[in-house]
């Protein structure tokens, strides 16, 4: 994937979009009933710019190589900055919250790190959508641990049907993808409800959704369907609340908004989407989601109390310093080294050993 794929106007718009969405939900949540719905926009987001990235690395060069450099820009993209907050999370648990809820963060932080925590949060049962009770700090790592699992094996498959047959590569991918996408969606409705929310495997077809329209191509709609989608996105963030089954029918039309408007040719909805403060919240937007929820229930377990408009207000101008100090002096440097850039074995090695000396310190220190 080129950068300026990536740092389309329009794709960082509705990146920018959907963070926002998430986080007035948890911030607001009488506002924007449906705000968590933001997640479900990134998956199908990441679905689609992954596989395009995915494409344009199996036209060229060896397997091999390529899957090497592809997991090396997810290395840098993703674990600097969630291996970051995730210790300062446990750091303030301990001097904040004391040794009980330290040790529980320290054992979600694990599998945080391990990106399996949506797993772990199911086998302890807890629910997103609980109200009255206390929170994981690391509960919002499940979406990482999603995306992560899909970018571990989709890649190799892809590869290795690109190996098959270079003519029949897209016939083979959509009929992989729309397989894969249909029983995906169909589990929603098989396995336990309780378990459907954090499940890799009741949330692998939004991925697929935005990794078929990569393989197929984005087309553009008419003018009048753009802005009938982006209504439909607007309008989905503010009804859908937790009463629906999510996930479910009701993410539907959400996504199939998103799809009509990874590509934007109406100048007005251009502006909305692509203006330069959307495009930098849309570069924000991955730090903004690590810090925000951390920060909210870190406050929320310390006051006892709702969050009133003040503290809302006070914790989005925290979430918002720490966002930028992270991704200007943190996130960028390292994503952009140019010397990890020419030597993606060195990030491969260095990420895995971060990963291996990160889960090795939870247990020494919950052993001490």
């Amino acid at each position: 994937m080129s950068e300026k794929l990536s740092h389309r106007r329009e794709i960082q718009g509705l990146r920018a979009l959907a963070v926002v969405a998430v986080i007035i939900n948890h911030l607001f949540p009488k506002l924007l009933t449906g705000g968590f719905l933001g997640v479900d926009i990134f998956f199908l987001l990441s679905g689609y710019l992954i596989t395009i990235q995915l494409l344009e690395l199996s036209a060229d060069g060896s397997m091999r190589s390529n899957l090497l450099k592809f997991y090396a820009r997810r290395i840098r993209r993703i674990l600097p900055s969630a291996l970051l907050v995730i210790w300062v999370t446990i750091a303030l648990s301990f001097k904040y919250l004391g040794p009980v809820i330290g040790n529980e963060t320290l054992g979600d932080a694990r599998w945080s790190t391990l990106f399996f925590a949506n797993a772990h949060f199911n086998s302890l049962k807890v629910d997103y959508f609980g109200q009255g009770a206390t929170s994981p700090l690391l509960q919002h790592y499940w979406s990482l641990a999603v995306e992560e699992q899909f970018y571990l094996f989709w890649p190799i498959a892809l590869f290795l049907i690109a190996l098959i047959s270079k003519k029949m590569t897209p016939v083979l991918l959509t009929a992989s993808l729309s397989v894969l996408t249909l029983f995906s969606f169909i589990s929603i409705f098989i396995i336990e409800k309780s378990l459907t929310y954090f499940a890799t495997q009741t949330r692998i077809w939004e991925l697929g959704i935005g990794a078929l329209v990569a393989v197929v191509g984005a087309r553009t709609s008419p003018k009048i369907l753009q802005w009938i989608a982006f209504l439909i996105l607007i309008s989905s963030l503010v009804l859908v609340d937790a009463s629906d089954q999510v996930p479910g029918i009701v993410i539907v039309p959400v996504l199939l908004a998103t799809v009509i408007l990874l590509n934007v040719s109406e100048g007005k909805l251009h502006l909305v989407l692509g203006n330069r403060f959307m495009h930098y919240i849309g570069d924000l937007s991955f730090v903004l989601y690590l810090w925000h929820w951390p920060i909210i229930e870190l406050h929320r377990q310390l006051s006892f109390t709702e969050l009133t408009r003040s503290d809302s207000i006070s914790l989005l101008l925290v979430t918002a310093i720490l966002a930028v100090l992270t991704h200007h002096l943190f996130e960028n440097p390292i994503r952009f080294n140019k010397y990890l850039i020419r030597h993606p074995a060195v990030t491969a090695i260095s990420g895995s050993s971060a990963i291996t000396l990160s889960v090795l310190a939870t247990y020494l220190i919950a052993k001490g």
